[in-house]
This record gives structure tokens, sequence and C-alpha cells, in this order.
């Protein structure tokens, strides 16, 4: 159970008790959510609101999500009308989803959202550089006046048992005579009960190799990993297990403009990879037109889906893999045959 909050009022020598409002009824949820956009530290963190209220198909419309400083990203979902066990359910759905998609996605929810890029918002509101971040680190606030004990089990259970970083936050609301309002907070699960989860940040590439071993793929593998000597290479646990390579930008940022799927997210047959795309990132770092990206690799064999900021790719062979890796040397080429002239 939470840590009871009572308020006394003090009048000279006497001391007056507050009685406690229902906050879903003096103050609606959507007043919550405004606070908290205003200022997400009622959440017990200095957090950067980066969306809100997104439809997400398939799931729900998500509350609020919020960046900490040391990026990990943060679902605020209010319970509203629902009962205390759906509400929670319903976060965890939407942890799912975020669990399943990739930071571009993210950024250009954000941005929309912002008005601007998400690292110009950052930097503006933490005073530091956007860190590198994955969709996968993330954890779960739930906001609420009060939850059952049902629900409150639940969530004990998941981030005691577990490690499921998710925590709620109950508000209490009430009046003083003078007609002044406060706003109380208290919290489920105490900051040192909370975990980071049981895997490391960052897998190690041996990890990831074997990955690439069971998979059948270490030479199709190897094949991308020529792009390691133009652009920064990192191991992440993206997807199950991916390479990603970072190239700088005009604007100074580095963008992720190429990754391989190692773990096989969408379950290639054995002996095929699946590589993602940021189309509208490897514009921005190349300088090529992002509809000539898309043309030129419409004119291949090699698309397998494209979205709206990806462009994913499956290498059935190694000649598949070299006629990648060739089409973005070549990109990579005209960046520097344009900057030297």
């Amino acid at each position: 159970m939470p840590t009871a909050i009572r308020i006394w009022e003090i009048d000279g020598l006497h001391l007056k008790p507050v009685e406690d409002s229902n906050l879903s009824v003096v103050h609606v949820e959507s007043e919550l959510e405004t606070w908290i956009c205003r200022n997400a530290e009622l959440l017990g963190d200095r957090l950067l609101i980066i969306d809100r209220q997104r439809d997400i198909p398939g799931v729900g419309r998500l509350d609020l999500l919020g960046l900490d400083e040391a990026g990990k990203l943060v679902i605020v979902e209010l319970k509203r009308d629902r009962t205390p066990r759906e509400a929670v359910a319903q976060a965890l759905d939407y942890a799912s989803w975020l669990d399943s998609v990739n930071e571009e996605e993210i950024e250009a929810h954000a941005e929309q959202y912002l008005q601007r890029p998400l690292s110009e918002a950052f930097f503006e509101f933490f005073q530091t550089e956007l860190p590198e971040y994955t969709c996968q680190n993330h954890r779960i606030v739930l906001a609420a006046p009060r939850l059952d004990e049902s629900a409150e089990r639940i969530i004990n259970y998941l981030a005691e048992r577990h490690g499921v970083e998710i925590n709620a936050v109950f508000f209490r609301y009430c009046k003083l005579t003078d007609g002044k309002e406060l706003l109380a907070r208290s919290v489920l699960v105490a900051d040192d009960t909370r975990t980071s989860g049981h895997k490391q940040k960052h897998p190690a590439f041996e990890q990831l190799l074997a990955i690439a071993i069971e998979k059948r793929t270490p030479a199709i593998l190897e094949l991308c990993r020529q792009m390691r000597q133009q652009w920064r290479e990192t191991n992440r646990w993206t997807y199950g297990g991916s390479l990603r390579y970072w190239a700088p930008t005009p604007s100074g940022q580095d963008r992720m403009v190429f990754g391989v799927n190692i773990a096989g997210k969408n379950n290639p047959p054995a002996g095929q990879l699946d590589i993602w795309i940021p189309t509208k990132s490897l514009a921005e770092a190349t300088g090529v037109p992002e509809v000539e990206i898309r043309q030129k690799f419409r004119d291949t064999s090699l698309v397998f889906e494209q979205q709206n900021v990806d462009c994913w790719i499956r290498l059935k062979k190694p000649d598949d893999a070299q006629l990648l890796v060739g089409l973005l040397q070549n990109w990579v080429q005209n960046q520097a045959a344009v900057a030297s002239a």
C-alpha cells in the first residue's frame, strides 16, 4: 500500500484536519494531465514530455510519453474512467507497443508534438545533448487518485518479482479555508525497489554473433559490417539484438542511418537477414534526397517493406548484402564529393 498522507492546517495553536477531495470529481483527470505536461516533476522525476494523446493503432490512445535526462522513455497512463486493473493492463499494452517500434518513429511523433526536433527540445530542457536511447529502455507510471488492492498487488508483483519498471503515483487534492488549493503526491513502489530490468544495457558483440550463427547469417552480417569503416557502429538489444550505424549530419547531430536486425524481429527464414534504414535520416546525413533513396531501393530487388520513416530490406544471400553496402557506400562518397567541391 502507498504511504498514507494526512494534512492539517495550522491555525495559531490549533490544528485543523484538511479533508481530502476526490481529484477525479473536483479536478477532472484532463487537468491532471495538463499539470503533468507543465511540470512533470509531479511524477517524481524531471521529465521532458515528448508526446501527448497519441493514437496507437490496435492499442489505444497513449496519454503521455516522457523522456528523462538519462534517455529512458516514460509511459504515463492516467486511470480516467477505467477500472484500476484495466488501466494497468492498458499501460502494459503501450509498453509492449513501445518495445516493438524504433526511435525514428518516436522522434517523428515528438517533432510533431514539440514543433521542433527532439534533440533541440531536449538540449533546451536539460541543457545537455540528447543521449543515445532505445525504445526498449522504458518504464511505466500510472497516475491515479487511488487504486484498488488487486491493481496494487499486480504492480508490486511486476516490480518486485520480475524487474518491470512500473509504478503508480497517487494524488490527493484538498482546499484550505482561505481557498488555496493543495496537491499531495505519494508513490506505490519505493524508489529503491525499482530496477532497470535484468538485461545489460548493451549486448557484447560476441552475444550478437552467437545469435547470427544460430540464424545462419554470419556471412551476410560481416558484409553489412563493412559500413563500420564509414559510420559509427553500436550494439543494441533493439528488436532482440541489433547493430546500429550512426552518421554525422550538417546540424552536428549523429543520426541512426542503418540498422541490422540480427535477432530476426520479423521472423525471416534461416540464413536471411533483415535491415532497416531510416530514409529521412540517411538523406540528412548523405545529402541525397529521400525520394531518390526510396526510388533507388524500389529499382532493386531488395525492398521488403516501406513505412513512413523506414525502409525494411530482407537480405536473402551475400550478393544482396554486397549490393546494399555498395549503394550505401556510393551515397557516402557522394557526400564526400559534395563537401570537397
